[in-house]
């Protein structure tokens, strides 16, 4: 159900970010979803504030990492680049959250594993290049280099999330990394211009962006983490770009190359053989 409502927040934000600057739109995600919170936080009373100096500062760096800046660069880069593309580069994030979980935990990256990646990045590659993988660096855009950015930034939120879990609830750790997120978008955003015009489609893509995708989404995905782990709750992750590239199409109406379907079938299967339980000597 994450990855489903996920996938629609990246549609959503390549609506809202037509109409509004990258700190304008990251802001009325949280504002809205601040409301959404509310009745939610209220109902676990005091004990609910009550967190130690450390965890401040772990909900303090989910805050920067998932909030501030994934939804920044998420704005910047789908105000130009397909939502269907963007979905392809943001997939490989289970790769990095291995790569790095297993250099910070000590886990063997095995040959199977190292090959899943490459797959993966290879097909990230293909979008990037447009399926010019000779043109690589030439047909890069700034577009991509904020996705990749973003993805990046989720990365960290990620592994951070799967420490601060071990102390404090999903609800917690989305509500308190929202409002820290939110207060900093909001400094930014006041030196932003405000659209003259705000269609529908945007409005309705804030909606959407602050109460499926943040306050569900953000508690749900948390609550995965803390029952799975880290690595196996992203995996999830794998289907929102199948769910996006079927949306791009049908809501966007976005024309499809195929160097899109080569590089989504080698970034799908990359990862998924890089995540597949080892098998049990007998």
């Amino acid at each position: 159900m994450v990855a489903m409502f996920w996938s629609g927040t990246v549609i959503a934000i390549r609506v809202g970010s037509q109409t509004f600057g990258p700190f304008w739109g990251a802001t009325l995600r949280y504002a809205t979803a601040f409301v959404g919170f509310l009745p939610l936080v209220i109902r676990k009373g005091p004990s609910f504030f009550r967190m130690s100096k450390r965890e401040w500062f772990q909900v303090t760096l989910l805050g920067i990492t998932g909030v501030f800046a994934y939804n920044y660069l998420s704005f910047r880069g789908l105000k130009t680049v397909q939502a269907s593309h963007a979905a392809l580069i943001f997939a490989v994030n289970p790769i990095l959250v291995m790569v790095t979980s297993s250099w910070m935990h000590g886990d063997r990256i095995t040959g199977r594993r190292l090959l899943g990646a490459l797959l993966s990045l290879t097909g990230v590659a293909i979008v990037i290049s447009r399926g010019r993988l000779g043109q690589l660096f030439t047909g890069f855009e700034a577009g991509d280099l904020f996705i990749l950015c973003a993805t990046f930034s989720w990365m960290l939120y990620t592994l951070i999330g799967r420490t601060v879990l071990h102390t404090i609830t999903p609800l917690q750790a989305s509500f308190w990394a929202s409002v820290i997120g939110l207060g900093m978008l909001s400094v930014m955003a006041v030196g932003e211009p405000w659209p003259a015009t705000i269609p529908w489609q945007a409005i309705l893509s804030m909606l959407y962006l602050g109460l499926i995708g943040t306050v569900v989404g953000f508690v749900w995905f948390y609550d995965g983490v803390q029952k799975l782990g880290a690595t196996r709750a992203t995996l999830f992750n794998n289907l929102i770009p199948v769910f996006t590239l079927v949306l791009s199409v049908f809501v966007l109406q976005e024309k499809v190359s195929g160097y899109t379907y080569i590089g989504a079938g080698l970034v799908t299967a990359g990862v998924l053989l890089a995540q597949l339980p080892r098998r049990s000597s007998i």
